[in-house]
């Protein structure tokens, strides 16, 4: 059997040359993950949406990092990847790499 953490580093790789962090409608993508939860499994990382929304896109790429580490050993990282890909590019939390790591809460 391969090693899949390639595959995620790739994946959220290729996300970040493209200035993508995290899908907007990102409570969708933790609905999806929670139906494959395992029993006897914890909860998949919750997203940062609401009060947490003004994360910045380095903070929220993370978290979509660990969701995926999450569907790993979840038994669904193929479904997941195959979700994500899905979204259109135009529907994903995006900055540039000069504002890649800072938040975007209001003062």
């Amino acid at each position: 059997m391969s090693n899949p953490l390639p595959r995620v580093e790739e994946f959220l790789a290729t996300l970040k040359a493209e200035g993508r962090s995290s899908p907007l409608d990102w409570q969708r993508f933790h609905r999806f993950l929670e139906k494959r939860k395992q029993p006897g499994r914890s909860d998949p990382p919750v997203p940062l949406i609401l009060a947490a929304s003004g994360a910045s896109g380095a903070t929220k790429h993370q978290r979509l990092g660990d969701q995926l580490y999450w569907a790993q050993e979840n038994g669904c990282l193929d479904d997941a990847l195959v979700s994500l890909s899905a979204i259109d590019a135009d529907a994903w939390n995006c900055c540039s790499a000069e504002k890649w790591n800072r938040d975007h809460y209001p003062s």
